[in-house]
C-alpha cells in the first residue's frame, strides 16, 4: 500500500459533492495498491481517506483511475463524480493527471 498526501481542487462556482468527503477538506491522503490485508489499518485510521479504484475498459477505451472515499468503499455504497479532483506534484502519486474523486452519494 502506497500513501500520498493530495491537495483537492474544487469547481470555482460550488460544491456539488452533497456533502461528501473533498467538500470538508483541503487535502486528503491518498493510498493506492490497496489489498484486503490493509483494511485493518485503513478501519484505524482518525479520519476519512481515499483510496484508488483501478477500472477497467469499454470497447477498448479506458475508463481512467478514479478515487472514493474509503467510508464509502468498505460500506459497498456506490457514488458517483461530484467535481472535484485530487492532485499533486510528488512523483509518487499514481497518475499523470488530476485523478477525479467519487465521493456523491444520492
Amino acid at each position: 500500500m502506497k500513501r500520498v498526501l493530495t491537495f483537492v481542487f474544487k469547481h470555482p462556482l460550488g460544491d456539488c459533492t452533497n456533502n461528501g468527503l473533498t467538500s470538508k477538506v483541503n487535502n486528503v491522503d491518498l493510498y493506492s495498491e490497496v489489498t484486503e490485508e490493509d483494511y485493518e489499518f485503513l478501519n484505524a485510521l482518525d479520519e476519512d481517506v481515499l483510496i484508488l479504484v483501478k477500472r477497467g475498459s469499454f470497447q477498448g477505451y479506458s475508463l481512467g483511475d478514479i478515487a472514493v472515499p474509503w467510508s464509502l468503499y468498505k460500506e459497498g455504497r456506490r457514488s458517483m463524480a461530484g467535481g472535484n479532483f485530487v492532485y499533486t506534484s510528488d512523483s509518487r502519486f499514481p497518475s499523470e493527471a488530476p485523478i477525479s474523486v467519487h465521493d456523491r452519494v444520492e
